[in-house]
This record gives C-alpha cells, sequence and structure tokens, in this order.
C-alpha cells in the first residue's frame, strides 16, 4: 500500500504532540515538513514529489525517551546508526536524527515552531544542498511561494537576514546558498505558472540581498580572497 503524504504529515504531527505531552521536544524536517507547511503542493503537480520516509530531529539526550514514546505509538525500532535511528510501522520510516547539521546547528530553534522547524531553517537545509537535487528545488519553491522573505523571525515568514548572517560567518555555506539561489531563478518557469514565478523570483532576489548585505567575517573574506579574488567585497 502506497503511503501518502498526507498520511506521511498525519504520522509525524502525531509524533509530535506524543512527544510534548511527555515533555520532549522533537521536529519534522525534509519533505514532509515541507509538505506540511506548504498548502500549494496539493494543487500544483510540478511540486509533488515523492517522500521517501518522514524525518524528525531533537537533542541527542532525548533519544532514549522518544524510543519509548515511539513504541507507545507503534513504532518499532528498525536501526540505530551513529548520525540517526530509524523506527517503522505499516511500511513507513521514520528517521530521528540530531539538529546539528555542521553548517548550522538548529539545537537552540527547536523551540521556535512547531510541528516543523522553524521556516527559515527548513528553506536553509534545502539551499545548503550540494548537489542541489530535483526534489530540493521543488520544495524550495514551495516554501518561497507560500511564505513571504523578511528580516526577522515570525512563524509564518522566513528570516533571510538569519540565513544571511549564517552565511556571513561560512564561506562555503553562503555560495552553496547563493548558487542554488541562482539555479532557482532559472528553473522557475518550469514549475510555475508566470505570475507565481514573478513572486517567487521575487522573494530570492530578497534573500540574495541579505545575503550581500550582512557583514563578512574575516575568515569569509580570507577564503573569498584567495578563492575568488575577482568578486572580494569592496
Amino acid at each position: 500500500m502506497t503511503i501518502t503524504s498526507e498520511q506521511q504529515a498525519a504520522v509525524a504531527k502525531m509524533l509530535v504532540h506524543a512527544a510534548k505531552r511527555r515533555e520532549v521536544t522533537v521536529r519534522v524536517i525534509g519533505g514532509v515538513a515541507v509538505y506540511a507547511v506548504c498548502p500549494s503542493i496539493a494543487t500544483r503537480p510540478k511540486l509533488q514529489r515523492a517522500i521517501l520516509d518522514v524525518d524528525l530531529v531533537a537533542a541527542r539526550g532525548d533519544w532514549n525517551a522518544l524510543e519509548g514514546i515511539f513504541a507507545e505509538n507503534g513504532l518499532a525500532l528498525r536501526a540505530k546508526e551513529k548520525e540517526s535511528w530509524f523506527f517503522e510501522k505499516d511500511g513507513l520510516t521514520v528517521e530521528l536524527c540530531d539538529p546539528n547539521f555542521g553548517f548550522a546547528d538548529f539545537t537552540r530553534r527547536l523551540a521556535l515552531a512547531a510541528p516543523t522547524l522553524p521556516l527559515t531553517d527548513l528553506l536553509l537545509i534545502k539551499l545548503a544542498r550540494r548537489p542541489f537535487e530535483e526534489r530540493d528545488v521543488q520544495d524550495a519553491i514551495a516554501l518561497l511561494l507560500d511564505h513571504p522573505v523578511a528580516s526577522k523571525h515570525a512563524v509564518e515568514q522566513i528570516d533571510g537576514a538569519h540565513i544571511a548572517q549564517l552565511g556571513a560567518r561560512d564561506w562555503k555555506l553562503f555560495h552553496a546558498i547563493y548558487d542554488n539561489t541562482l539555479t532557482l531563478e532559472q528553473v522557475l518557469d518550469k514549475y510555475l505558472e508566470p505570475e507565481e514565478a514573478r513572486l517567487v523570483w521575487r522573494r530570492v532576489e530578497a534573500l540574495q540581498s541579505e545575503l550581500d548585505r550582512a557583514p563578512k567575517s574575516l575568515g569569509w573574506m580570507i577564503n573569498q580572497f584567495l578563492r575568488k579574488p575577482t568578486q572580494v567585497p569592496r
């Protein structure tokens, strides 16, 4: 039996709420999270994609408690790996991982939104990807179509200034984000009608402006000078 994105989202939300009742914080990320916060996906086939599993993040110290909570809700532990634990229920795989992604540690941001990580972080995870695969493109477009880019945190908007601040400290992250936004601009017409493509393009431009304006760290400037000397900011 095929498990739909709606069913995956329902399971993810159920687990978040079950953990909350036990005062444990877990949040949804990945394709299921994007589906849950982007209603436009349901009516735009070109933004719909196969989602293989439910991805969750929680502080490592809560994993043992979550194992018990998941078991109480019918999920069996399938495997424990260094970076992730895997659970299964009725053919659905649930992956539990640490909120520290290397380029950003989301541990302190778990409380900012529910049942998913904040919209800002969902988009950041997508734009930090190399390679920037089609599923990442689709998810990033959906997030930018449904949510405005602003310069501060709010539940229903993307905090472009926060993304820019992280990029200003990490040269590799900055260029991954910037390069992927350029890719988005080139492919918007493939996924959206013209008016919607223009809306997302304007939001991409707003994010790029935040990236350009953010004061860069010394380490960032040194990397830029060594790796892209013709593009050193003046």
